[in-house]
């Protein structure tokens, strides 16, 4: 089942753009995008230590030496200018991150990368896929709603997605403006 089955377009990357899997060379320039697109998050929402320090290199290695690692680049000149990369929670693929650098943003990179995510979800026979997201601002819960995802029952969170939640609480974002979010990838 691909994901137009579930009525996702096949991802349309816009000309002079590329998804991949990365290079390992690619892998230390990721945190420095992953705090650069902190910039479009509404200052009260993302505490000032956010913002500052992303994930560690050792977080991308583990991402790509498991194949759950994907760049977006621009051909000319190659660079590399998003990324999106996934865990594994509660037994299912779980969207711990996608960035885009501002200056390319708005052109479907973001959903081209998760359209990726999906495919690579399917063909590895998860019967979803979930992530952690702001339900108020139209670039996450809104975009990620159009594209499948709905919200996770509270009675339905796996114990590793709640605790996702919780850390996300703990490192200061509001749980009240924060979602769990699941992708049902099954066949109907």
């Amino acid at each position: 089942m691909g994901a137009h089955m579930l009525g996702i377009a096949p991802p349309k990357i816009p000309i002079g753009y590329e998804i991949e899997r990365p290079r390992r060379d690619e892998l230390a320039g990721l945190p420095a995008i992953e705090i650069a697109a902190t910039a479009i998050i509404p200052v009260e929402d993302l505490p000032p230590a956010l913002r500052e320090d992303g994930y560690p290199l050792s977080f991308f290695e583990r991402a790509f030496s498991a194949n759950r690692l994907w760049v977006a680049r621009t051909l000319e000149p190659v660079a590399t200018i998003g990324f999106a990369a996934v865990i594994l929670l509660d037994r299912q693929a779980h969207l711990q991150e996608i960035d885009v650098l501002p200056e390319h943003g708005r052109l479907g990179l973001g959903r081209a990368l998760l359209v990726q995510v999906i495919q690579w979800a399917q063909a590895m026979n998860f019967s979803s896929l979930t992530l952690t997201t702001f339900r108020h601002l139209a670039w996450n819960a809104p975009f990620y709603a159009s594209l499948g995802f709905a919200e996770v029952p509270d009675t339905d969170i796996g114990p590793q997605l709640r605790n996702a939640l919780a850390g996300e609480a703990y490192e200061g974002l509001d749980p009240d403006k924060r979602v769990a979010m699941r992708l049902d990838l099954r066949a109907d």
